[in-house]
């Protein structure tokens, strides 16, 4: 009987744990696949001047890699100031929402209503992230309007794009996209020549790294300022967030990105 009674003290006090860590209990299951329609309370007002956000958190269920999770206001719409956060069974931050356009490692500035980009439908907030079967995670959106919203959650199988997995570069445009925090696109350019330009418009601080050999130690970097450099004597080139902190989606604006190799000299 002690032993019993042990275990139900310990599960409530796991329980306790999680619900401090991730701000709120679980209100339910959110399967790969499918959404939920959630009722988010308003923010409040604290006495120091910041606001408690109206939270829910879903448990993630099903997914063996690429997810993407998002968040859609059916309420506010335009004028909804909602952020996602991923954790891990051990309740630690997988990444949180910004914008509609990108997702980083932490938290940043409390969210604001944004346009839609002229996105139809809209795809609300997004992040994604490479699931592991078998192993728990955490969604937490949280409310910070004064008015309560009405949200669609969701969870979708994606494929990513394809590019940047070392394979060769040596010609022509390549059209590549940070997708996930932490991401590396990897390009041989070692048979290479000309000149390398880096095209990009986005939330991203992005960096094309050219390697001299794999274990160079001062890379020559390329970003928006200084876009383009000769290829030669580049064997490596690696494509990435700077800080490893922000990752984007598919799309212009966000985490796309292309590379060009031609023989026009810089400018």
């Amino acid at each position: 009987m002690r032993k019993v009674l042990g275990l139900f003290t310990l599960a409530l006090a796991l329980a306790g744990c999680g619900e401090l860590q991730l701000g709120a209990p679980v209100s339910g299951e959110l399967r790969v696949g499918e959404s939920v329609s959630v009722e988010l309370p308003p923010a409040e007002e604290r006495p120091d001047g910041t606001l408690r956000p109206g939270v829910k958190v879903y448990r993630l269920v099903g997914g063996d890699g690429p997810v993407r999770v998002g968040a859609v206001s059916a309420q506010l719409e335009g004028r909804a100031r909602l952020r996602l956060t991923l954790y891990d069974g051990n309740y630690v931050v997988q990444g949180v929402s910004v914008a509609r356009n990108h997702f980083a490692l932490g938290p940043e500035l409390a969210p604001l209503g944004l346009e839609t980009l002229g996105l139809t439908p809209d795809p609300g907030i997004r992040l994604n992230f490479k699931a592991q079967a078998g192993k728990a995670y955490y969604l937490k959106v949280e409310n910070f309007a004064p008015a309560g919203d009405t949200v669609s959650l969701y969870a979708e199988d994606f494929t990513p794009n394809p590019r940047g997995q070392g394979e060769a570069f040596s010609s022509g445009t390549v059209t590549g996209a940070i997708e996930f925090l932490g991401e590396f696109d990897r390009y041989d350019v070692a048979s290479a020549t000309g000149y390398l330009r880096l095209s990009y418009s986005g939330p991203l601080d992005l960096v094309a790294l050219l390697y001299g050999s794999p274990s160079d130690p001062t890379p020559l970097a390329l970003d928006s300022v200084y876009a383009c450099a000769p290829i030669s004597p580049a064997t490596l080139l690696v494509v990435r967030d700077r800080g490893l902190a922000r990752a984007g989606f598919d799309e212009e604006g966000s985490g796309r990105y292309t590379l060009e190799l031609s023989n026009t000299p810089c400018p």
